[in-house]
């Protein structure tokens, strides 16, 4: 029933198993604007690869295998934040990204942070907060 709908934002929470492997679903969403996804077991997010819509995306306490290798050309916002399973960074393809918050993960950053890292150039918001070790050594080469 979601394929017919038009929806702007769409959130999940609290659940505890949850299947990213109906395609039909992701399909629906192609076009939503902002997708929150809060408290749920993931695992892997593989069918996130696609590139969607996307404006706007958050994963907050969540249960991931490993940080998920994002390619979603239109998504601005990134909000990755209490997902205590996850230490290291995967690097994303995220071109027209301006927020990144990914505190409060446990995450290490053993050389950040350039464009290269986060697969944009128009980076102006970064939270790296209440995270493990952070090495800065690209010293934000090619951010804005």
């Amino acid at each position: 029933g979601l394929c017919n709908l038009t929806i702007e934002q769409f959130r999940i929470a609290y659940l505890s198993k949850f299947s990213w492997n109906d395609t039909d679903l992701f399909n629906c969403l192609a076009n939503v604007s902002v997708i929150s996804l809060l408290s749920i077991s993931l695992g892997s997010l593989q069918a996130l690869l696609k590139d969607f819509r996307w404006q706007h995306l958050e994963m907050i306490n969540c249960d991931f295998d490993k940080f998920p290798a994002l390619k979603l050309r239109s998504l601005k916002k990134l909000v990755f934040t209490d997902n205590k399973d996850v230490s290291t960074f995967t690097k994303t393809e995220l071109p027209s990204l301006q927020y990144l918050d990914l505190k409060r993960n446990h995450l290490s950053f053993k050389s950040c942070c350039s464009h290269t890292d986060f697969g944009t150039t128009n980076l102006k918001h970064l939270d790296l907060s209440f995270n493990d070790v952070i090495t800065l050594g690209s010293n934000f080469v090619g951010l804005e």
